[in-house]
């Protein structure tokens, strides 16, 4: 079926345009055409030369890529706009051509644009798109010069422009100025007057550190008088902590920085380590290219540093879910999703994630370039379903210089003892003769030495029946149960009599106190018959009994389980043991935990299992959180369906994968090692918190664990059984007795080796007494590491993923498998890089990469003017804006990355520190008539920047005029003042109720206040601060009565004023003087007589009034914990409390200028 533009291209008849065009007259020729009369009213407007990029591609972006541009699945007609060999090209069907360089006559998409019929036009009137006169104007004249395409401009890769020559060079003060002033001048604009030096400290100050200028530093550089004045405070504010600070903000909303997890749970994460790392990368001045690879790849450079990993904390930062129930491909899909995003509009100014289901509609990124990306960060050793308890792996451990003096005193313990724990040292093969000779004598089986549970599950623990037999609490309800009955009864005969139907009731479901009572649930440990195995879960489909490999056993028929008492297989990751049954599989293609003491992916399956993966092997992971802070292993044989098999699983203790040994039917089988990387504990969190709640299970309780199998002949240990201990639990000979029984000269080479083991594990003394040793010392680290900060970061999986592109993106449904590769429209991926993250790295910082030094150039720019010279700063692609200074902003990233002499290359604060010295910088922004006019929104640059400060400097400004500000550098988020049950609407799990700081942490940077995506702080909201859902790297900017409110009430905001005038106050300041020193601490400038007038005025009212209202004085004051001063009569303080927060609130206080 033809569509209908296709249609429509091959119905066009020149007779018609005749018809429908009185004034389009064909040349003989056949290339000239008389155009409509409004488009040449309009020509002497065109530019004399139309450039592609410039004029036609934002146009044909804007109304025509959505049906003829790169997305193949919305092309209609089969043509492509986008590209010249596609609209130079005759359509296959109609044979006409879209396009015909410099002949308007032949050109079909010309006849399209200009006409009146709604069947014929171009865009289609069903599209909602229309041409402008000027538009059409322009696309006319561009085939009439030759319709020259070229390469996006952004895809072009920068030059060093040359420096314009401008007419009134004493404006000049650097290079920015040329380009500025040289638009300028064509425009017929000058540019305005240095701003005067109070406002331009308080510009820089804020654009440089995100604080206000201390009126000691306004009236210092007042007196100044010396001509590099402005640069000293400049110098002076890069050195500054707080320049790290103010920077930060920036990138971690590009970062998606937050406190929490975010969805539904939103539990609490530790991330402010990251949070540290970026301000002290931006105070070192870490060069670019570093700051950038490090947070892509750190993990993969050599030999990487704590820095360098925690750097990666970057590509974690996304949301995550902890949620029960979800799919955990799917999650772990939109995790690797989110970090293409994010890679996409941070470093490449490109929206990458319009092509994630189908061909990007605009720019030249296909669905297969989008999962190319998503190869090179699809191989983190994670999982979708994150813990609610623990930070989601794989994590690095921030231990303090304390905690590493401890741990290497601890390592210089355990050094020698590891020594001694060598099985093949002297002394132990000494005391093995003379073991060996006694054991000969007198031969023993070690089978029941360090069993603490066995369980066979031939019969129940009736005693424990008996005994609720018998018991009151069974009376009482006994005699509920008969009252009820009584009750059912008669209405039963009731409903008989009327002829009504009889009521079937469902079986009310029996008490868990109820089912652990019933014989039938019971399995009595013949070690300790205190300590019996219980049923649990549906009582419907509880294990039933079958004849078993010894005697009886129970099949795990659905979803129900054999769970173990809490005290029975605990077992810290510092300890051995051994875990031994008998299983019987009935069905093939099951994959989960068969038996183990594990809290599931709710918790990160922290704890230990035996599982089985769905092709028959089996899988022994010990955990603190799976995947990666853990030990994990597979092997490489498969089991037997429907039939019995033994399995023995040992561990010695020593936190490696190499410790773990696992014997089929007897037999040691092949392990082959996943994860060797288990750091903590695998019971408790930080500070001993109990995380390990779960029980020693068997069957099923939810995804994670199977049914349709049979146990039999549990066993556990508190030791490592040895390889001539296994056999005779896999129903053989007693391996051990039968090499003792062998005379020494027979013995096989295998015999001897296994005695020496089991005397020097289990027999010798020495080795037991050091062991122990070992053990203890080992505790103390894993409590060490286990009290440490951990922070999520990234860590390649030995064995990696493959990649598919995802058809409409569903992480379900895969199709080609592709490899990391990168858009090739943007720039080929050098064959000599690695493919990964760190050679992503490497093609992102490549000098032939056209965008990367283009987009941060743009983003600093927009940082220290509010806009950036390209303003769709998250989009340099067909549908973003064009530069307003292309030949400055090639310039400038070229400058960056090439570097200078004197500033060496990547050097962040030296080109910020060019901006700033800027003339364009420094001028006033004061606008008259003429430039509202010429340069609304200041695209030109004809005066300085003017515009509300960001969420964080409000209200970090109103803490440091009124010096209450904490000026600590990093740590931990705080929680300040926040509206009551906020966070109790929204939350679930570890994060419910705001438990609001006290003292300095109320007082912190706005930067430290905790972020939980569900419920972000409110006051920052409304001044327009990123929810961090994503990443963003360019805030709205709105003007709403909220943010009056907030500055006027918030109790932050009351409490500054209070303080600020309580402080004048103390320092003896009345009258004129103190309005004048809270106007300079609140505005960095000087107060005016006027303002001072109306001040008194409102201080006189305000005295009045809470003279005669006393209780509302004392309300005002009780705002905010910062110490009343008793001192000071409680009206003068209230009435100089609003008068502060009056001036506090003018538009100086929020606009920075």
């Amino acid at each position: 079926m033809r569509h209908s533009s296709d249609i429509r291209f091959q119905s066009f008849l020149f007779t018609t345009a005749i018809g429908l065009f009185s004034v389009a007259v064909w040349s003989s020729c056949g290339t000239s055409v008389e155009k409509p009369a409004e488009l040449v009213a309009i020509e002497s407007k065109l530019p004399e030369k139309v450039d592609y990029n410039l004029h036609i591609k934002p146009i044909l972006s804007d109304r025509c890529f959505a049906c003829h541009g790169p997305d193949k699945a919305k092309q209609k007609a089969g043509l492509r706009l986008d590209i010249a060999e596609s609209a130079y090209e005759a359509l296959s069907k109609s044979g006409k051509t879209a396009i015909v360089p410099g002949n308007l006559a032949k050109s079909e998409a010309y006849h399209r644009i200009i006409s009146d019929d709604p069947e014929y036009r171009m865009p289609t009137p069903e599209s909602n798109l229309i041409l402008t006169t000027e538009e059409k104007a322009l696309l006319v004249r561009w085939i009439e010069q030759g319709a020259e395409y070229k390469p996006h401009w952004s895809l072009i890769a920068p030059q060093l422009a040359e420096v314009p020559k401008v007419k009134n060079e004493k404006w000049v003060k650097n290079e920015i100025d040329n380009f500025v002033l040289k638009k300028l001048e064509e425009k017929g604009l000058t540019p305005n007057p240095e701003a005067d030096k109070a406002t331009l400290l308080r510009r820089v100050s804020l654009d440089l550190t995100g604080l206000p200028p201390t009126v000691d530093e306004v009236d210092a550089f007042l007196a100044d008088k010396s001509p590099d004045a402005y640069e000293k405070a400049v110098n002076r504010l890069f050195s500054s902590p707080h320049y790290g600070e103010r920077q930060a903000v920036e990138w971690l909303d590009a970062a998606r920085y937050a406190d929490t997890h975010g969805y539904q749970d939103d539990g609490l994460r530790t991330m402010w380590p990251y949070r540290n790392w970026v301000i002290t990368a931006y105070n070192k001045n870490l060069r670019f290219d570093k700051f950038i690879t490090w947070q892509l790849a750190g993990d993969m450079l050599p030999n990487p540093t704590k820095n360098m990993l925690l750097a990666t904390a970057f590509n974690r930062n996304h949301q995550q879910s902890q949620e029960g129930g979800i799919v955990d491909e799917e999650y772990r899909v939109e995790y690797v999703a989110d970090r293409v995003n994010t890679f996409g509009k941070a470093m490449l100014g490109m929206t990458v994630e319009c092509a994630r289901c189908h061909d990007h509609k605009y720019d030249p990124i296909s669905q297969k370039d989008y999962y190319s990306l998503f190869a090179f960060f699809n191989n983190n050793n994670e999982r979708g379903q994150i813990p609610y308890n623990g930070e989601p792996a794989p994590t690095i451990t921030l231990t303090s210089s304390d905690v590493d003096a401890k741990l290497k005193y601890i390592h210089q313990k355990i050094k020698p003892l590891q020594q001694k724990l060598n099985p093949n040292r002297p002394e132990y093969q000494q005391a093995f003769g003379q073991w060996l000779s006694q054991a000969e004598r007198n031969p023993t089986s070690s089978i029941n030495v360090g069993l603490v549970a066995h369980y066979t599950f031939d019969e129940a623990d009736r005693r424990d029946f008996k005994a609720y037999e018998n018991s009151e609490e069974k009376k009482l309800k006994d005699a509920e149960r008969k009252k009820e009955d009584e009750l059912k009864k008669k209405e039963e005969e009731r409903r008989k009599k009327l002829g009504l139907p009889e009521v079937k009731k469902p079986a009310v479901p029996k008490t868990r106190e109820e089912l652990e009572k019933d014989p039938r649930n019971a399995f009595w440990n013949q070690v300790n018959d205190t300590l019996p195995a219980r049923f649990a879960g549906d009582p419907e489909s509880y294990p039933y009994q079958i004849k078993g490999k010894v005697g009886m056993a129970r099949y795990l028929k659905g979803d129900s389980n054999i769970e173990l008492p809490r005290k029975v297989g605990f077992f810290e990751q510092n300890e051995p043991f051994s875990l031994s049954a008998w299983f019987n599989v009935a069905k093939p293609g099951l994959e989960g935990m068969l038996m183990g003491k594990s809290n599931g992916p709710f918790d990160g399956n922290r704890g230990y299992e035996i599982g089985l993966l769905a092709d028959g092997r089996f899988k022994i992971t010990i955990n603190h959180v799976w995947p990666d802070n853990s030990l994990d292993v597979e092997t490489v044989a498969k089991i037997r369906y429907k039939q019995w098999f033994h399995l023995t699983m040992t561990y010695d203790g020593s936190g490696r994968a190499a410790g773990i040994k696992l014997y089929l039917n007897g037999q040691p089988t092949q392990l082959q090692t996943i994860t060797d990387h288990l750091v903590h504990s695998i019971d408790r969190g930080k500070n001993g918190k109990n995380w390990s709640g779960s029980p020693f299970l068997i069957g099923r309780i939810h995804d994670h664990y199977i049914k349709d199998y049979a146990i039999d002949e549990l066993r556990i240990y508190n030791r490592t059984l040895t390889p001539l201990e296994i056999p005779k639990l896999a129903g053989q000979s007693d391996a051990l007795m039968t090499a003792l029984f062998t005379p020494a000269a027979k013995r096989t080479a295998a015999q001897r080796a296994g005695l020496y083991t089991y005397y020097v594990t289990a027999q010798d003394s020495t080795y037991h007494k050091a062991f122990e040793e070992f053990q203890k010392n080992r505790a103390e680290e894993l409590m060490l590491y286990n009290n440490s900060d951990q922070v999520m970061v990234m860590k390649e999986r030995k064995f990696p993923r493959k990649t598919f592109l995802l058809k409409r993106g569903a992480y379900d449904a895969p199709g080609e498998e592709v490899t990391p590769a990168t858009p090739t429209q943007l720039m080929p991926f050098p064959e000599n890089y690695p493919k990964n993250r760190l050679g992503l790295a490497m093609w992102l910082l490549n000098p032939d990469n056209s965008l990367f030094s283009r987009v941060m150039v743009n983003r600093f720019w927009q940082q220290y003017f509010g806009q950036g010279l390209v303003k769709s700063s998250d989009d340099f692609g067909n549908q973003g804006n064009l530069p307003s200074h292309p030949e400055l902003l090639d310039y400038l990233a070229v400058r960056f990355r090439d570097g200078t002499e004197r500033s060496g290359i990547w050097n962040a604060k030296a080109l910020q520190k060019m901006i700033v010295m800027s003339a364009t910088y420094r001028q006033s922004s004061v606008a008259d008539a003429r430039k509202l006019e010429a340069d609304l929104d200041n695209t030109l640059l004809s005066r300085g920047p003017s515009y509300r400060m960001s969420a964080e400097q409000v209200r970090d400004n109103a803490l440091c005029a009124s010096g209450l500000l904490t000026k600590k550098i990093g740590g931990p988020s705080v929680l300040p003042y926040q509206p009551a049950g906020i966070w109790e609407a929204l939350a679930t799990r570890n994060a419910i109720k705001y438990e609001q700081n006290h003292g300095d942490s109320l007082y912190r940077r706005s930067l430290y206040t905790i972020w939980k995506r569900s419920s972000p702080p409110p006051m920052m909201l409304n001044f327009d601060a990123a929810e961090r859902h994503t990443c963003i790297v360019k805030r709205q900017k709105t003007s709403t009565p909220l943010q009056a409110l907030v500055t006027l009430n918030d109790p932050q905001f009351v409490e500054a004023a209070r303080v600020l005038g309580q402080k004048a106050l103390e320092k003896g300041l009345r009258d004129e003087q103190l309005i004048g020193y809270v106007f300079k601490a609140v505005t960095s400038r000087p107060v005016r007589p006027a303002e001072v007038a109306l001040m008194k005025q409102l201080y006189a009212e305000e005295l009045a009034d809470f003279k005669t209202n006393p209780k509302r004085a004392a309300e005002l004051l009780s705002v905010g914990e910062y110490p009343v001063d008793k001192s000071l009569p409680t009206s003068e303080l209230a009435a100089w409390t609003v008068v502060t927060s009056t001036i506090m609130n003018v538009d100086e206080a929020i606009i920075k200028r």
